[in-house]
């Protein structure tokens, strides 16, 4: 049983560091450090958010090569590590399902007393976050190994939910081809398209497939209208350039200083989809789905 004197943020439940089995100083020190990296988590996820576009190009990227060549998994990565999550790498991959790793995961050493267990919610938490507010991604996220329960590294499964990473994945060049039209593009792109529908089981021997008759039948129902904005590397990127052009310190740092005030001044919060009253219900049924098949099965009984 719980002492009862014990403040809540003490408590192993709480998801805090326990004091039990370690020293006091110890493990208030590691609170300390959850709740900085807590409080790094709550200022910078809400400006980071992704545009389709960039998140259009990971979806279709179908081998981990081409995964950590995008910019949106470069960023990812940097992201968290400047947050304190530790070096995640991206380590296997299946369409919609991502397998991530942390060596040496700094989130560890916030529970000093606790073994033999997987503690890192922290980094379960902030994936979550990561994928549906940052890149409008359902998902669900678990930890299935870690270094307190004994691993020899933390690793987290990311699952996607599949109506949610169509509607980002596919523009409308895809729809076209789903709908047995060649889109106005080159013949190299249109391989790549008809590779990557393949991929998502949405094409099969280059005819649409059950899954994609499927969507491509309720996909009218989902109305979004998607914002083009610049993606939160952008600024970094631009002051990079700033530096390699400028041989002086001064020039760079003034040059430097009118860009950020510039983007400072037309800062807004990213916008949002318009979306419309049908496609929210869907989007609602899809949270509390458990398949795509299952999904559809409500949908036609709807109708």
């Amino acid at each position: 049983m719980t002492d009862p004197g014990l403040p809540p943020f003490m408590t192993a439940s709480a998801g805090g560091p326990p004091v039990s089995d370690g020293s006091f100083g110890q493990s208030m020190g590691a609170f300390g450090a959850l709740l900085k990296l807590q409080q790094n988590i709550s200022d910078r996820f809400p400006k980071a958010k992704v545009p389709w576009n960039e998140t259009r190009d990971f979806l279709k990227a179908s081998t981990i090569e081409m995964i950590r060549a995008t910019p949106l998994y470069r960023f990812h990565m940097d992201f968290f590590q400047e947050i304190g999550l530790g070096n995640m790498q991206l380590i296997s991959y299946a369409p919609m399902h991502y397998i991530y790793a942390v060596p040496n995961n700094p989130v560890c050493n916030f529970y000093p007393a606790l073994n033999n267990q997987k503690v890192c919610v922290a980094t379960t938490d902030a994936l979550h976050r990561f994928f549906r507010e940052d890149l409008e991604l359902e998902c669900s996220v678990e930890e299935i190994e870690c270094i307190k329960n004994g691993n020899e590294i933390c690793k987290f499964k990311v699952d996607l939910q599949p109506i949610s990473a169509y509607q980002i994945m596919l523009d409308e060049h895809d729809k076209m081809i789903l709908s047995g039209f060649k889109p106005p593009i080159d013949e190299n792109e249109l391989k790549d398209k008809v590779r990557a529908l393949t991929v998502y089981k949405l094409l099969e021997n280059g005819r649409l497939s059950e899954i994609g008759s499927a969507y491509m039948q309720f996909a009218s129902n989902m109305k979004v209208e998607e914002k083009i904005f610049d993606p939160p590397w952008k600024l970094k990127e631009e002051l990079s350039s700033i530096a390699d052009k400028h041989s002086t310190f001064g020039g760079a740092f003034g040059a430097m200083t009118k860009t950020v005030l510039e983007q400072q001044k037309d800062e807004t919060a990213a916008p949002q989809p318009v979306v419309s009253e049908e496609t929210q219900k869907l989007q609602e049924e899809a949270k509390k789905t458990d398949s795509f098949a299952e999904l559809l099965a409500k949908m036609k009984k709807d109708q």
